[in-house]
């Protein structure tokens, strides 16, 4: 079986730098622990972060969205990591070239780098092959390590690379955030990828579930949702397991999982799921019309929501931050927002 999940973050973020994920695993966690890691399964994930021992950066920016490999032993890591993302270039280019050279080290593989845009592997006895790469805006480098904002030609290219295998999955960072469901162009991007070949269109980068649909009787999902991450809304915390069975026909299913306050994925069943989060609420949106300018405002909202519950969870947390790095990201804050208003 396939596993293929969403968005995974080893390291401190922005706003639990000293308290997060990154020091769990400096203490010798295991964000996997809860999983059913079955011998034979193939996991995939999109790696959001940094895994080196270098950085670009100074002071409290050097150490958010990066972990050091030594916090790493513990992990049965995934067998594929998508390195596509906003996040992966935020420490440098050589950060960047030595978290690949680690994923390798641990017998891990990786897809969606400038040289490696497609990956293909043998399971359950078909012959699998996976592109992924970002369409979001790169923030960190002008000239990206990883496969970003690809020309439809180019895909088609390295589709041709994977034409021989039996089941085709694309694999991508793009959408907006917060929200729970595409916008058109997305949507008509997504069935260009189907009519061109592919079997499988999975997305992450919204942070969010968002809803599925089939397609030419292909799968198409839009969002997976945070797997491994700490943020403090609650639709942030709810996501799935997506399940590709290739023993006989291609069968797709998926499991509900629940990001705790250890901020690890565990298992759930869906009842246990708020309906407005289950993909039965989620897929009607598929079908709607959504217009732009409504969308976009949509989008608006839901960002200005999940901020809201941003800023409470740092006056709920300020008592664990270090006082040099609560005065840093207090005037970061204070500088975003005048900037805002400039604007």
């Amino acid at each position: 079986m396939l596993r293929i999940v969403g968005d995974i973050n080893l390291t401190d973020g922005f706003f639990d730098t000293g308290f997060g994920i990154g020091s769990r695993m400096a203490k010798g966690e295991d964000p996997f622990r809860y999983l059913k890691r079955r011998d034979g399964d193939f996991w995939i994930g999109n790696l959001e972060c940094v895994c080196a021992d270098i950085s670009i950066e100074k002071g409290l920016y050097g150490r958010q969205f990066i972990v050091s490999p030594e916090h790493l032993k513990q992990i049965r890591h995934f067998d594929l990591y998508g390195v596509a993302n906003n996040h992966v270039m935020q420490h440098g280019e050589e950060a960047y070239k030595s978290m690949l050279q680690y994923i390798r080290t641990v017998g891990s593989q990786y897809v969606g780098s400038a040289t490696k845009k497609s990956f293909t592997f043998v399971h359950q006895g078909r012959n699998v092959g996976i592109i992924a790469f970002s369409q979001r805006p790169e923030n960190f480098s002008k000239n990206p390590l990883y496969w970003s904002m690809p020309e439809y030609e180019k895909i088609v290219i390295e589709l041709q690379l994977i034409a021989d295998c039996d089941f085709k999955i694309a694999y991508i960072h793009w959408g907006n955030e917060f929200i729970g469901y595409p916008y058109n162009d997305q949507q008509q991007f997504a069935h260009w990828l189907v009519d061109i070949g592919f079997d499988l269109v999975v997305g992450m980068h919204p942070h969010v579930l968002q809803g599925y649909e089939i397609y030419r009787n292909k799968y198409i999902f839009y969002s997976l949702g945070n797997f491994v991450f700490n943020m403090p809304w609650e639709p942030t915390k709810y996501s799935i397991v997506l399940n590709v069975d290739l023993s006989d026909k291609p069968a797709i299913s998926y499991d509900y999982i629940h990001i705790g306050n250890d901020c690890f994925p565990v298992y759930i069943l869906s009842e246990e799921v708020p309906e407005r989060l289950r993909f039965e609420y989620l897929n009607r949106f598929i079908l709607l019309n959504r217009e732009n300018e409504l969308y976009y405002k949509t989008v608006f909202k839901s960002m200005n929501t999940y901020r809201i519950h941003n800023y409470i969870g740092i006056l709920k947390n300020i008592f664990r931050y270090k006082y040099s790095d609560f005065q840093v990201i207090f005037f970061d804050f204070l500088k975003r927002r005048m900037a805002k208003k400039e604007n």
